[in-house]
Parts: C-alpha cells; sequence; structure tokens
C-alpha cells in the first residue's frame, strides 16, 4: 500500500504546540508502519467519515484529527489534513466537498 502526506500536514504540524507535535508524529508512524488498511483500525484509533460517500476517514489523538483518503483501486492512503477537533470538520476544511 502507498502512503502518502501532504505538504499542508507538515506546515501545520510545525505550528502545533510541542506536545501536540509529538503526538502527531506519533500516529503519523503508526499510520506508516501499517501493513496493510484493515490493521490500521487495530493500531490506530481510524473511524470512517459519516455522510461522505467517498473514503474520507479521521485519525483522532487528543485535541486534533487527521483526515484520510483511501482509494481501494490504487491502494493509496494519503494524509490530506490536520486540523483542531473543532475545526477539521468546518465546510472549508472539508476536502470531500469541494
Amino acid at each position: 500500500m502507498k502512503r502518502e502526506v501532504g505538504k499542508r500536514v507538515y506546515k501545520e504540524i510545525a505550528k502545533l504546540p510541542l506536545y501536540a507535535q509529538i503526538a502527531a508524529k506519533t500516529e503519523m508512524d503508526k499510520v506508516k508502519e501499517a501493513a496493510n488498511f484493515s490493521s490500521l483500525f487495530d493500531v490506530a484509533d481510524i473511524m470512517h467519515i459519516e455522510g461522505t460517500d467517498e473514503p474520507y476517514c479521521r485519525l483522532k489523538f487528543g485535541k486534533y484529527r487527521y483526515i484520510t483518503y483511501y482509494s481501494a483501486e490504487i491502494e493509496q492512503l494519503k494524509i490530506i489534513l490536520l486540523a483542531h477537533r473543532k475545526d477539521a470538520y468546518k465546510k472549508q476544511n472539508q476536502p470531500w466537498r469541494w
């Protein structure tokens, strides 16, 4: 499985407080180390985002959320957004609504 992280995510990690940066990098490592997508549900707290037809998922850690996209056809998992939980689901941050 191919795993990618968007450039925007690294910029957002740099803006976080130190404790959140450590947690964000730890969770990202868990995602990268998972052998396949089904084991990812066991390793990390990933859930499908309700109300979407496309395979967008969220990964919770502390007060922050990663928004991920999974494509089964090309076996790709991409982390596309990192945001505080109050902002992660707002309309301007929802990549599935663009």
